[in-house]
């Protein structure tokens, strides 16, 4: 969830660029919570959103259920709860690397 369309297709290009993979872009929370499904097939989530904004969303329950990967790409000030929780943070401005490496940081829920 990006609502910067060329941070979003940052993102999504870094991700092709290492192979095939389907994406999904929503731009807000209402989008979002149209496209997550508990238990779909959803290998990681890059959401533009702070920490305790995720805590309070009332699709954070259907978020955990995905298995997910969850990377957050806004309140570098919360990165030591978002690493607690087991996910990563992509601090801005980021490379194609940081990408990447945010996914290998972040633990899959269960």
């Amino acid at each position: 969830m990006e609502s910067n369309l060329l941070i979003a297709e940052d993102i999504c290009g870094a991700l092709l660029a290492r192979g095939p993979c389907r994406l999904v872009k929503v731009a807000t929370h209402e989008e979002l919570q149209d496209v997550v499904t508990p238990g779909g097939p959803v290998a990681a989530m890059f959401l533009e959103m702070r920490f305790d904004d995720l805590m309070a969303s009332p699709v954070y329950p259907a978020l955990l259920l995905t298995g997910a990967k969850i990377v957050l790409t806004v309140g570098e000030d919360d990165e030591a709860a978002v690493l607690d929780q087991g996910w990563a943070m992509l601090v801005r401005p980021f490379t194609e690397d940081m990408i990447h490496g945010s996914l290998r940081t972040a633990v899959r829920e269960i």
